[in-house]
């Protein structure tokens, strides 16, 4: 199947994904590790071909959940077929730390 947007992960994003890795390799197993990077892989896998999937939140951001502790906050671009990825949140988090 063909996917029709492209994802672009932001250098926060990035840099919160491998803050997460690095706290999971530290105080859980290597279980943990795997299973939120396969959580992350299939929200790429959807997201791609359903965009408007997941729910719209303020300034035009949408949240994909991931599970219980994390969602990613992404922005859809029509106009270039993307996808870009600002953050990865901790629900646990107050909402309103994130910059909208």
């Amino acid at each position: 199947m063909k996917t029709t947007f492209d994802i672009r992960w932001s250098q926060e994003s990035k840099a919160k994904f491998q803050k997460i890795i690095a706290y999971l390799r530290a105080e859980w197993t290597e279980k943990e590790v795997k299973k939120f990077v396969k959580r992350l892989k299939e929200f790429e896998q959807i997201v791609v071909l359903f965009p408007e999937l997941y729910a719209p939140t303020r300034g035009g951001l949408r949240r994909a959940v991931l599970g219980k502790h994390h969602s990613v906050i992404y922005r859809i671009d029509f106009q270039h077929r993307l996808i870009r990825v600002y953050t990865i949140f901790d629900n646990r988090q107050n909402p309103a730390s994130l910059k909208g």
